[in-house]
């Protein structure tokens, strides 16, 4: 069985002469956009925020915990959008690295509080200085601060996370 090459030189089979290529634009495809910026963004991440030694998600975590402490572990998985078990693997590494501390509920001995660490505390407030030149740096000077908002905002729209500040 022979094969020819086609537009682009990939190898067709024999019968696909006669088939048109399907009209759809793969940049127009929103997973595959999404994913690439996932990508950038945690591409950027570990420059923008030099010598901390945290990740994206673990960060997120703290940064989480400083705005409500004690919250549940349940809790912080919803305001975050992440799995539990995700939010308890992340907890257990951020306990590990002297961050923050899982506290036993009161109400309840199988639930845990969190809450950060002074370390954890020192953490955030660095990250929190670092963050908007951070935010700036994944827009590139490719979005104004108004698209930026609006991209935010429909992210959370779409993954129901909740409405953003006015």
């Amino acid at each position: 069985m022979t094969t020819r090459q086609g537009a682009r030189g990939a190898a067709s089979q024999p019968g696909d002469a006669d088939s048109e290529p399907v009209d759809f634009e793969v940049l127009e495809l929103l997973s595959h956009l999404l994913r690439r910026a996932h990508f950038y963004a945690e591409a950027e991440f570990a420059p923008a925020y030099p010598g901390l030694d945290v990740t994206s998600r673990q960060l997120a975590l703290l940064f989480a915990i400083n705005r409500a402490p004690g919250s549940s572990q349940t809790e912080l998985a919803e305001t975050l959008g992440f799995d539990l078990n995700t939010l308890s693997d992340l907890a257990k590494r951020n306990e590990r690295k002297g961050w923050l501390r899982r506290v036993r509920s009161p109400g309840d001995r199988r639930a845990f509080g969190l809450y950060l660490t002074d370390s954890g505390r020192h953490l955030v407030a660095t990250a929190n200085e670092l963050t908007p030149a951070y935010q700036q740096r994944l827009t590139a000077g490719r979005l104004s601060a108004r698209e930026a908002g609006q991209l935010v905002a429909l992210l959370r729209k779409m993954l129901g996370l909740g409405k953003t500040k006015p």
